[in-house]
Order: C-alpha cells, then structure tokens, then sequence
C-alpha cells in the first residue's frame, strides 16, 4: 500500500523535498544561510564523530556520555565538509523529508490529499518550536518515531488486527535499534504499540505469522546494533561502551524517590499548559481524542496513548530537563493537526487545485521563519560582505597561523565550536567537557588536570561559569604552564579565557 502510495503522489513529495530544503535553509543554523551553529552540544557531537573518522575509537580516545550513533551520523557529516555544517544540512533535508512524508501518508490514511498535505506542512512546524539551533538528538528520535507512527496506524486500521506485515516489524526493529543507539529510554514510545501488534496476532491464532514478526524484529534491531558492536569489539572497548553509555548514565540520571519524581511530572504537566497552552493541547488531542474517534483496534486505541503516557514520564521525570528534551512527544501533535484539518475540511471544502500546493508551503514557510527568528544576525554577515563576530571567530583567529593547533576546552559551552571552524583535530580523550559533575565522574577532571600539567595541549578555553571553574583557575600548574591571551565576554556576565602554553 505504502510503496503504491509513494508511486502515485511523487509530485506531492517532490513539492514537500524542496519545502523541507527551504524550511531548514531559514529555520537550522545547520544551514549556509548562518556563519556558524554556535550551539555546544552538536559541535560536540561533530567533533567526536570527526575524531571517530581519523581514527580515535569513542569513548575510550573521544568521549561523550551520549549514544553512539549520533557521532557517527555526524562524522558522515564532517566527511561531506570538514569546517562547516553543510554536510549535517544536507543530512538533515533528507531526514525531515522523511518525517514529513510519512506525515503526509499518516494523514492520507483519514482524509483527501489536499488536507493531508497541509498537515503535512504543519507538523514541522511543530518540531521546530523546541528544536534550538537544528540537529538536536531528540530530532533524529522523531525521526524515526514518525516512519514507525506510520506503520501502526496503517496496521490499527483493520478491526480484529490479525496478521501484520514482517517487513514493517523489520522497520521497527531498526527505528528502535536507532533510537537505544542515541538515547536509550526514548524507546519507550515503541513498546506498547509493538505489544498491541503481537496481542491482536496471538489473539487470532496467527502463530506463524507472530514467529515471523518477532524474527523480523530482531533481524531489525541487529540491522544498526550489530555494525556498532563489531566496531567496538574491533576497538577493545566494548567494557568502555557499556560503562560509558549504559553505567555512567545510570548514575548520572538522578531521579530521587516517587515524591520528586510526581512533583516533577506534576510541575512540568502545569507548565505545558500554562506556557505552551496551544500547543499542547493540539497534542493532547492528538493523544486521547484521535485514538478514539479514528483507531479502530481496540488495543491500538489504548496502544497509543500509553505510549504518550510513558513517553511523557521518562522525558519529565528528570529534574535535568531542557526544552528541546520534549521534541518526541511532539509526534503526537501530528495525531492532533489531523483532526483539527479533519474537522475544517467538513465544513470547508477545498479543491486540490495545482495553486494550493504553491501557496500552502509559502504560508508554512513563512510560519516557519517567523518562528524561529534567526534573522538577528545582521545581513551584511549573511551575505559575507562583514566578518562574522563572537567566540568561535575571535578564538579561532588566535589559533588561524598555529600549525596543528591543540585544544581543551574546559566545559560544554561555546569553545566546542572552535573546534569546528579552526579544524582542530582532537588530541587527547576529554578535549570537550559533557556537564558531568565531579561527584559523579572523577575521571574526566583528574585526566584534564594531568593534560595541564604535561602540556599536551597548546591551548585552552575556560568559561567562568563552568562546573569546574574555581578549581582550574587556581590550579597552580595552569598558571605556570600557560597564560590568558585573550578573553571573550557573553552578555556582559559570561567571561571565557583563552589560554596558550609557554613554550
């Protein structure tokens, strides 16, 4: 049915292509419209992912606390091109056409081509109200939540749910398998659907069709799992992956007993509502009014919106909570576009005149722009008729006439990107700083400490409010080693010193 749906509205996808393409070209600093994508956490994951390319093995050479995906993902990036995030752009077109096509056939599956192409517009509009600067983990995550949304609800379709397709449980085997491999307790959203799916084919004694299925599965979760295995095997650090990703996060995840965990949930519940309040309830309508009104499996119906439900929880329960951490539940705002556009389109008939679908994606783009308002930077930096001001570029100029520079940067911050533009390769394994407190992960300070004091590194960026701040300030072997030859001050409070060794 897919395959025969994508054959007949290839026009339909083409338009959605090139209004991805310009959505992300205004609305991602990934893009080449901006100078630069300051935002620390995907110049970390471009620099660990540039390190894994030239051969340093992660989390044993390069670390990070986060799945190892990711950094693969944009060290294809880095490939593409070494300095910029052009080839992450590049990347990130062809995933959100693949989210936003799959809206599009989600929406197809409840009503005329021409309102689920509008939906189909919508949608990102939606993601891109929490997804920062643009390349986010949590983007990849709805991603393949999207492709898997598709598939269950193509399936909850039919009543008595009986037999289900083995290739659309190879798919799911490999969306889940992607999502453990970047951030492990986001598959929440996969488990209930999945055992909706293998209830409804055990109810109605299709046994070897639920062999083939729970065989399809794990032939798609080997699909991205095993390639990652090899690597670390290859690389002896198959302990470190699993302490690293597995151990240290556990530790890391400081939830506290039920009472914080149901204030945090309670709070965060108030806070949705009071700060996103249309939003939300576009999503909450998406979770509890669409499964009743539009899934007919009963199991489905409930499938759905427990899915929501945990989905919810692990993302709130934390106290540790950012507001692009909400990007996946946003899913469900796809549920909730469909029936808002199903209950305009009883009572306003539109044609689907070829007009519509040149005016629709400019009214979304438009949208879409307005929404993100990146356009604070000046023109003349845009058009590159003035050199672009900052950190990244104030720093990166100190290090322009060094050969093979070196670099530590001493928090997870603004330095990251320094890395990037002046094309520093990573020398030494805690060269960025993931926000790790001490407490929990002594290792990485006490490393940073001997990197100091035998001068591996030829330069290093402190910021005055990092984790770590007063101790390496004082530390006695930073002033001997190395002195301040410049500083940069972020919104008048935020002090950063770049350091240089002594020769």
């Amino acid at each position: 049915m897919i395959k025969k749906e994508l054959i007949q509205d290839r026009k339909a996808f083409i338009i959605l292509f090139a209004y991805t393409a310009l959505l992300l070209f205004f609305c991602s600093k990934m893009s080449p419209l901006y100078p630069f994508n300051e935002w620390s956490d995907v110049n970390l994951y471009f620099n660990i992912g540039k390190a894994i390319f030239n051969g340093k093995t992660l989390y044993t050479e390069a670390f990070d606390h986060k799945g190892p995906l990711i950094f693969f993902i944009y060290g294809i990036g880095y490939l593409i091109s070494n300095t910029t995030f052009f080839g992450m752009y590049l990347i990130e077109v062809l995933l959100w056409t693949l989210m936003i096509c799959a809206g599009y056939l989600t929406a197809k599956l409840y009503m005329d081509r021409i309102y689920a192409f509008a939906v189909a517009l919508i949608f990102p509009l939606f993601v891109l109200s929490h997804s920062s600067e643009g390349g986010s983990a949590e983007e990849f995550i709805i991603i393949f939540e999207s492709i898997s949304l598709l598939l269950f609800l193509t399936y909850f379709r039919d009543k008595n749910g009986s037999v289900h397709k083995p290739v659309y449980m190879l798919i799911h085997g490999v969306m889940c398998a992607a999502t453990l491999l970047i951030k492990i307790n986001l598959i929440v959203f996969w488990f209930f659907p999945l055992l909706a799916i293998l209830i409804n084919i055990s109810k109605n004694k299709e046994y070897k069709n639920l062999v083939q299925n729970i065989v399809a599965y794990i032939i798609g979760l080997l699909i991205p799992i095993l390639p990652v295995l090899i690597y670390f095997a290859y690389n002896n650090a198959l302990a470190d992956a699993w302490d690293t990703y597995i151990v240290l996060n556990s530790n890391y995840a400081k939830l506290g007993d039920i009472g914080q965990i149901s204030e945090n949930l309670i709070i965060k519940f108030y806070q949705r509502l009071r700060f996103e309040t249309i939003e939300y309830l576009i999503i909450l309508t998406g979770v509890f009014f669409f499964p009743i009104r539009y899934i007919q499996n009963t199991l489905g119906k409930i499938a759905v919106i427990l899915s929501f439900i945990v989905l919810h929880i692990v993302i709130f329960m934390s106290p540790n909570y950012v507001f692009y951490y909400s990007v996946p539940y946003y899913i469900f705002g796809l549920l909730g576009c469909i029936v808002i556009a199903d209950m305009i389109r009883r009572f306003i008939k539109i044609q689907p005149k070829w007009y519509f679908y040149i005016l629709f994606p400019i009214i979304a783009l438009a949208v879409g722009i307005t929404e993100k308002n990146f356009f604070s930077t000046p023109k003349a930096v845009l058009l590159g008729e003035q050199k672009p001001e900052g950190l990244v570029f104030q720093f990166s100029e100190k290090m322009a006439n060094e050969k093979n520079p070196t670099l530590l940067n001493l928090s997870l911050d603004l330095g990251n990107g320094v890395f990037t533009k002046a094309d520093i390769m990573p020398n030494v394994k805690y060269f960025i700083s993931p926000n790790l407190p001490y407490s929990i992960y002594p290792e990485m300070r006490d490393e940073q400490t001997k990197y100091i004091e035998n001068k591996e590194v030829q330069f290093i960026i402190l910021s005055g409010f990092s984790f770590n701040f007063d101790y390496f300030y004082n530390l006695p072997a930073l002033n001997a080693n190395y002195e301040v030859i410049d500083t940069y001050v972020e919104h008048r409070t935020k002090t950063y010193y770049l350091y240089k060794r002594k020769d």
